[in-house]
């Protein structure tokens, strides 16, 4: 009897816990309660993941890592529809609690998530995995910390990318975001200068495998397949 309210109370805590977390922050991905996702964040997943679904397929990968994982939408995803390792690591921590809360509510064996910075020492650190995700991560990096930071930084990316990376980062016409024009000016053809930039880092090949919105929705992203 103690065992099933002790159950009960912790039960509750958790939903009453979930509730006050989901509407604390606006969510960059749908959120999974119940088998179904919220309708609510602020970019369109669905499209992302079945390019990222596609790549795990298409070179058989075991293993995952999301860097920059957010609410942890691909990890899961991944975890759940392809059976694959899956890693995720964020370092906001509204974000990163809402990943350990669908994780746990979900039983999402074979995923988990670590909280930390992604930084030159945290990549130093990691193990290879067959499939990386770094999507709307690295212009953060790059008005911050400069280009030649940058490129140094994805030198050492490419050496923890088992089998293929799936890219995806912010561009220098997203006008309407303070940070485009602290970018270097990417031309007219912001995808072909991030091409460019991600060979100049050693990859030995880099295609546009789709499109998908900016943050604000006012220009298309590439998301490129890149091969170490």
């Amino acid at each position: 009897m103690f065992q099933r309210k002790n159950t009960f109370l912790v039960n509750t805590i958790f939903r009453i816990y979930k509730k006050v977390l989901y509407k604390s922050f606006k969510q960059y991905q749908p959120i999974e309660e119940n088998d179904t996702y919220s309708v609510s964040s602020d970019r369109d997943c669905e499209d992302r993941f079945k390019l990222i679904e596609a790549e795990i397929e298409r070179f058989d990968s075991k293993s995952l890592i999301d860097l920059g994982s957010a609410e942890g939408y691909y990890v899961l995803r991944s975890a759940k529809e392809c059976n694959i390792f899956s890693i995720g690591v964020e370092a906001d921590i509204r974000r990163f609690s809402a990943a350990q809360a669908q994780l746990l509510d979900n039983s999402r064996y074979g995923a988990g998530f670590l909280f930390g910075v992604i930084d030159d020492a945290l990549v130093e650190k990691l193990p290879s995995y067959d499939t990386v995700v770094f999507m709307s991560v690295l212009h953060h990096f790059m008005y911050n910390q400069g280009v030649d930071y940058c490129r140094s930084f994805m030198q050492s990316l490419r050496t923890k990318v088992g089998k293929v990376m799936i890219f995806e980062m912010g561009q220098s016409n997203e006008t309407k975001n303070d940070w485009a024009s602290k970018l270097p000016d990417m031309g007219e053809n912001p995808h072909e200068w991030i091409k460019d930039f991600l060979v100049s880092c050693g990859f030995s090949s880099v295609e546009i495998i789709g499109e998908s919105d900016s943050y604000l929705r006012t220009h298309n992203r590439a998301i490129f397949r890149v091969i170490p």
